[in-house]
């Protein structure tokens, strides 16, 4: 799942650790703390990671930047949904917990962050 930078990789890990460690507490009783501890978290990163891969996409010169911006904008906003959904008590499926990693890892790592790994090796 490399994309090429080994900082990028490393931050890929960091969200698909938090996003795994979501899954065995659905449906656990009592792990609303644990789950939002973990969605904070997942909240925070995304936000440093979106913000660093931008801006060395932009000084990179790769030219989908802004669309590679827009489609980190729609996945922050599911983060921020399901941490807003687990405050107000509501239940994070299973179902929709995998499509968003699906759609995470295999999407966006896997197709979309493969697009600009010619233009980082490109500047260094």
């Amino acid at each position: 799942m490399s994309v090429g930078s080994e900082v990028f990789d490393g931050h890929h890990k960091i969200i698909i650790d938090c996003l795994n460690a979501l899954h065995p507490l659905l449906g656990k009783p009592g792990a609303k703390e644990e789950l939002l501890t973990i969605l904070a978290r997942l909240e925070q990163f995304v936000l440093l990671h979106f913000g660093e891969e931008e801006r060395a996409l932009r000084q990179a010169g790769y030219p989908d930047w802004r669309a590679h911006k827009d489609q980190h904008d729609q996945m922050y906003d599911v983060v921020f949904n399901l941490k807003t959904g687990v405050e107000k008590g509501q239940n994070l499926e299973a179902e929709y917990l995998h499509e968003i990693i699906y759609g995470w890892l295999v999407k966006h790592i896997l197709v979309e962050d493969k697009k600009y790994e010619p233009y980082l090796a490109a500047k260094g």
